[in-house]
């Protein structure tokens, strides 16, 4: 099953400002790859939109739990809005 995930975070929240945020996603964004591997959970594309603080992402997986278990796992503070999708054909 295909979720849109649109991930908004506040400024003070937000890598581009706070060091210590940026400094813990440096260290977790590699690691993202293998997580998703693990939780069984397929990244299609992920996009960020500034200024607006704001992440899309399409992620595939069987199971809700898991793409929750990795968005969870972001090391800063967001909002999730998960809507599933699905492909149209053209």
């Amino acid at each position: 099953m295909l979720f849109h995930v649109t991930a908004r975070h506040s400024v003070d929240d937000c890598g581009m400002y706070n060091e210590e945020i940026r400094q813990a996603l440096q260290e977790f964004v590699p690691s993202i790859p293998n997580r998703c591997e693990e939780l069984g959970v397929k990244l299609h594309f992920a996009v960020m939109g500034h200024p607006d603080h704001v992440f899309y992402l399409l992620v595939e997986s069987n199971d809700l739990t898991a793409v929750c278990a990795l968005l969870s796992a972001v090391p800063m503070k967001q909002e999730f809005d998960i809507k599933p999708v699905r492909l149209l054909e053209l």
